[in-house]
């Protein structure tokens, strides 16, 4: 527990992901006194889902696995000084306060929200009971050993499921990459590599209306989208990569503005309420590990114009229809 007088902050931020981490890095190396709130696992999603996925598309580290870009995100934050705090934000308040599960209250000058997000759920039959205790249902290859001579079911059209097929094409016995429209949203390299594997079997116009099983994964039940014909499929393990949905319950009642389900924010990632900024997947449909980094430094920066003011601070004078050069 931090004593009174630590649990005053520049900059509170909320959320440990890739948004998180950076905004810490940058916000600490501008000298304000930074603070990361996690209930969880630090790196969000690239931690407790994708531990293992190579990331490809993050630049100067080709290759890198997850769990070890978020290592040295934290390694990196530590050494600039940024507070870390195991404790889960259940409030924020507009005056810049937040409460944590522990029940304390921390207060700040700015707060940064990089919530992120979580995988979403479809809501059908055997989905809740077989997603618990390593019963067959899963939102990601976390442990590619547990697929090993399986038949498999991935679920989606975007890079997330393909993906999942690709990490699993040396390993599962066959994989059904089943989707309900006829074309995929994932990238055409990643399409045509799936295309190629003999052990992949590409289901397209097909939905999953139940997971079949008692104790463990049976088998689910797929439907045609144009017939409505059903047909049971014989599988030992699902992956449902069906979308990611915003952690939104600690500040529902606060008055943020959002667009469908996203936060929004300015250039500066500043939210309609003074003060507060956001940054990551909360923000932004492009659920990109360099895209959340990039706004969290862009958060932290905007939090650094607003506490410190300096006098070459330049903003968008929108209303006069005149821009100035941003300095950033």
């Amino acid at each position: 527990m931090l004593s009174e007088l630590q649990q005053y902050f520049d900059v509170i931020i909320i959320g440990g992901g890739p948004a998180g981490l950076s905004a810490g890095i940058v916000a600490s190396n501008k000298g304000l006194k930074a603070a990361v709130f996690e209930g969880g696992t630090y790196g969000g999603l690239l931690s407790t889902i994708y531990p293992k996925k190579k990331v490809h598309n993050y630049p100067g580290t080709p290759r890198i696995r997850a769990d070890h870009l978020v290592s040295e995100w934290v390694r990196q934050a530590a050494d600039h000084g940024v507070y870390f705090i195991k404790e889960r934000v259940t409030r924020i308040y507009e005056n810049l306060q937040v409460e944590t599960s522990e029940g304390t209250i921390y207060k700040a000058k700015s707060v940064i929200i990089a919530t992120g997000m979580k995988p979403d759920e479809l809501g059908i039959p055997g989905e809740s009971k077989l997603s618990k205790k390593d019963r067959g249902v899963y939102p990601y290859v976390i442990d590619p050993s547990i697929f090993l001579d399986k038949r498999v079911l991935v679920v989606g059209g975007g890079d997330t499921a393909v993906d999942a097929v690709i990490d699993l094409s040396n390993v599962a016995k066959k994989i059904f990459l089943a989707h309900r429209r006829d074309e995929f949203r994932a990238s055409e390299t990643n399409l045509k590599l799936i295309e190629q594997e003999e052990t992949v079997e590409i289901l397209t116009n097909q939905t999953i209306t139940e997971i079949i099983g008692k104790l463990e994964v049976e088998g689910a039940v797929l439907e045609d989208v144009n017939t409505g014909e059903k047909k049971e499929l014989a599988v030992d393990k699902i992956i449902l990569a069906v979308g990611l949905k915003p952690n939104t319950d600690i500040f529902e009642d606060l008055g943020l503005e959002f667009q469908g389900k996203f936060l929004v924010t300015d250039e500066l990632q500043r939210t309609n309420i003074e003060g507060i900024f956001a940054a990551g997947d909360i923000v932004s449909p492009y659920q990109l590990a360099t895209v959340a980094a990039a706004q969290g430094a862009l958060a932290a920066h905007g939090a650094y114009l607003f506490i410190r003011d300096p006098y070459w601070k330049q903003e968008h004078l929108i209303q006069k229809q005149e821009i100035k050069p941003q300095i950033i």
